[in-house]
């Protein structure tokens, strides 16, 4: 990993509409700024509009112009995003697009979480690390991912999950979609005699989906069905980014030069 130069640099972080996503988006930038030594930062949050099939072209377009024209040549993105999946990639396939209307900048794009082995070791720590303290170790821990309802994504999550359960084979993680459905781990979970169940959220944003499909009122939401089988559920609003392991590795990421331009085919 080569360290960006000692020079003025621009850092771009992107998020998926907005509500909810503010604790994680403060854990980042502390770490960023934690690690940046002190180098000239220009640090930027960009919410693009929630909803898929949106051009962002123009509004991505207007940010890359405004810091081209106070110097930023060089620009780091970082999208707030679990695994590279749909929207990681239309994310880049936009900013290739903006690109191409402000000549002579450089934007690099740095890798989702669930990229690589050693980002998923990374998670897994810093997740088992940051338990609740009152959990007891023979309690349930279920971690909720967004997922894919196609499956797109499912091995990535399949992995986090077999890394999660080796490590602590009381903690589970299943997906609002995809095939690590919550009707299966539920009856895992029945099966094995839990009294007590913690719900954390597998995503940078601790909004709709986790007060809503997670932990909400209704009688479908995880925290409801659960508690129809007598159950007692926690649930813990944190986003990814507010575990210390894992801003700190989204910092090292994005303050380091060994990802691909996004303006270069690929």
């Amino acid at each position: 990993m080569v360290p960006v130069a000692p020079r003025a640099c621009a850092v771009l972080l992107v998020s998926r509409g907005g509500a909810g996503v503010e604790a994680s988006l403060e854990g980042i930038e502390s770490a960023i700024l934690k690690q940046s030594g002190g180098r000239p930062l220009r640090l930027l949050r960009f919410s693009l509009p929630a909803g898929q099939g949106r051009d962002d072209r123009a509004v991505l377009t207007r940010a890359l112009v405004d810091l081209a024209s106070e110097g930023h040549t060089h620009i780091r993105v970082t999208g707030l995003f679990v695994v590279p999946g749909h929207e990681y990639h239309a994310m880049r396939r936009t900013l290739r697009a903006a690109c191409e209307a402000v000549p002579g900048i450089e934007v690099q794009v740095s890798s989702p979480l669930l990229s690589t082995c050693t980002s998923l070791e990374v998670m897994v720590k810093a997740l088992l690390e940051g338990l609740p303290t009152e959990r007891l170790p023979e309690e349930a821990v279920i971690y909720v991912g967004h997922g894919h309802r196609a499956g797109r994504c499912d091995l990535h999550y399949q992995a986090l999950a077999y890394a999660l359960n080796r490590a602590d084979p009381h903690a589970h993680l299943a997906c609002l979609g995809g095939g690590l459905s919550f009707e299966a781990l539920r009856s895992e979970i029945l099966s094995q005699g839990y009294r007590r169940v913690f719900l954390l959220p597998l995503m940078m944003s601790t909004g709709g989906h986790a007060r809503r499909d997670m932990a909400g009122p209704a009688p479908d939401s995880w925290q409801s069905r659960l508690e129809a089988e007598g159950l007692t559920c926690i649930p813990v609003f944190r986003g990814l980014g507010e575990y210390p392991g894992i801003a700190t590795w989204i910092a090292g990421q994005t303050l380091t030069r060994d990802e691909e331009s996004v303006n270069q085919p690929g």
